[in-house]
């Protein structure tokens, strides 16, 4: 008997989330993904649904297998209107292949057909006529009275579901006793007396090479799909332990999580938290996927474990958060292409700039000297031993920018950020700066710590990188909440 694969993929997602910059618009659009991959998926397949057929249903993403065609069919009709009804502003694509013997060859040909569905041009149901009332932050038509309140559709819906805390309970774990209180929904909650907020995007490394290694059988897929997932969840749970007073928060956890699962982790967190937080994700997911039965189907494809690459997007709470997040999706992507094949390592940046087209536009405009030298010194590895010779672990720029806290290394912070400063006028006065510096400090450690700031990488045969400004904009975001904490 023939068997179906049915594929889902959610479109624009990031749009649909950051549409505004409210966070309880955030809140409720992740909890309406949630929403559609899980519940209302289930609900449209009706009562021939079975977890045994499910594949995943994740992060946007739905892969189930059919056993029979007028069900198929009947939720390749109803899913995009239900969709549609329940989130405005949000499409999806559908693909449906014949279930074959060989599963990753049904993958890969549901995957082309995503893709191509994805190409196609989606009217949307929220533009609206011209000459309606439209909303101040999206530019919809106003649809909804609610409290002398007036919503486009889609922030409607968002605020419907914005009370719901089902992704936090996953993100943080069941142990965690959550209510509406201890939940924030508006940025002030998460920034409390620092205002640097930061959205980390973290995915894992070349699972679509695990894949097509190990998918063969459907079996095996569904049990990594799983496996997968459940370490992705894991690993976020104890990220959120490991930035967690030891008594737990006493106010609103500054910590929302956007999207989880699969291999994927989107989260808005108080800026001195989040490199902790992605560190310790990263080290997790490198563990969990290394034990257990994902070992074993790892062994399969030749890997002893999987590893992850993030961004880290450090922005000021009005800066618009669409923005920031695209930002955190590029330096992952800088992160992947950059690091060494199979370890695990973050790019970061401090948005200084209220205008920023993308990350390749920050580094020609804010990181390149006068000289051509760049001061862009990432990525940062989460192991030492796997990282390219020169560059530096997150362990080394945690520690860096600790020592520049001290008191007594004041004036030495002063001085690397007036070398900074040369390096965009004149790198000869620069160079002349950073000799008194060290004349000025010359004790052996300040010497160290000196030369560990400015001593630059090779990147091209006559270009430099130097990690200064990473640790100095590393600093900036620890140092404000260690300053207030101490008054």
């Amino acid at each position: 008997m023939t068997k179906y694969l049915y594929g889902a993929s959610v479109q624009g997602i990031q749009q649909f989330i950051f549409q505004t910059n409210e966070l309880k618009d955030f809140v409720g659009a992740s909890e309406l993904v949630e929403f559609i991959c899980t519940r209302l998926f289930k609900e449209v397949v009706g009562k021939g649904w079975t977890e045994a057929n499910q594949i995943i249903s994740a992060a946007g993403n739905v892969k189930y297998i059919f056993e029979k065609k007028d069900e198929c069919e009947n939720v390749v009709r109803n899913f995009p209107r239900k969709v549609m009804t329940e989130a405005p502003g949000i499409t999806i694509s559908q693909a449906v292949v014949e279930l074959k013997e060989d599963f990753t060859q049904s993958i890969n040909e549901k995957e082309k057909k995503l893709r191509s569905q994805r190409n196609k041009p989606c009217k949307s149901i929220t533009t609206g006529r011209l000459g309606v009332q439209r909303s101040s932050q999206t530019g919809l038509p106003i649809t909804e009275l609610n409290k002398e309140k007036r919503y486009d559709a889609s922030t409607y819906a968002k605020r419907k579901h914005n009370d719901l805390i089902s992704l936090c309970k996953k993100s943080f774990g069941s142990q965690v006793a959550l209510d509406k209180t201890s939940i924030p929904f508006d940025v002030e909650k998460i920034t409390g007396k620092n205002d640097w907020i930061a959205i980390i995007h973290a995915d894992g490394n070349g699972l679509g090479q695990v894949v097509q290694k190990i998918g063969h059988h459907i079996d095996d897929f569904k049990r990594f799909s799983k496996e997968l997932n459940r370490a992705t969840i894991a690993a976020a749970n104890d990220a959120f332990q490991k930035v967690s007073p030891e008594n737990g928060w006493k106010d609103a956890i500054p910590i929302r999580p956007i999207v989880l699962g699969g291999d994927d982790m989107t989260v808005i967190i108080r800026g001195e938290l989040a490199i902790e937080y992605v560190t310790e994700f990263m080290h997790k997911f490198e563990k969990y996927s290394s034990e257990g039965e994902l070992k074993s189907i790892l062994e399969k494809a030749g890997m002893k474990r999987l590893t992850a690459c993030a961004g880290v997007a450090f922005i000021k709470s009005s800066y618009p958060f669409y923005y920031g997040y695209a930002l955190a999706e590029q330096l992952c992507k800088y992160a992947k292409k950059e690091t060494v094949t199979g370890t695990s390592s973050l790019m970061f940046h401090k948005v200084q700039d209220s205008f920023i087209k993308d990350y390749e536009d920050i580094k020609l405009r804010e990181l390149k000297t006068i000289n051509g030298n760049s001061l862009c010194f990432g990525p940062y590895y989460l192991n030492e031993r796997e990282g390219k010779e020169g560059y530096y672990t997150i362990e080394k720029l945690n520690a860096l920018s600790m020592q520049l806290i001290e008191d007594k290394n004041e004036g030495m912070k002063t001085g690397i950020r007036q070398w900074l400063t040369l390096m965009h006028e004149d790198e000869a006065k620069a160079d002349q700066r950073l000799k008194r510096l060290k004349t000025l400090n010359g004790n052996k450690d300040s010497i160290s710590i000196v030369d560990a700031l400015t001593k630059g990488r090779k990147i091209t045969e006559n270009e430099m990188a130097f990690p200064a400004y990473d640790v100095l904009s590393y600093l900036t975001i620890k140092n404000q909440q260690t300053k207030e904490d101490a008054q």
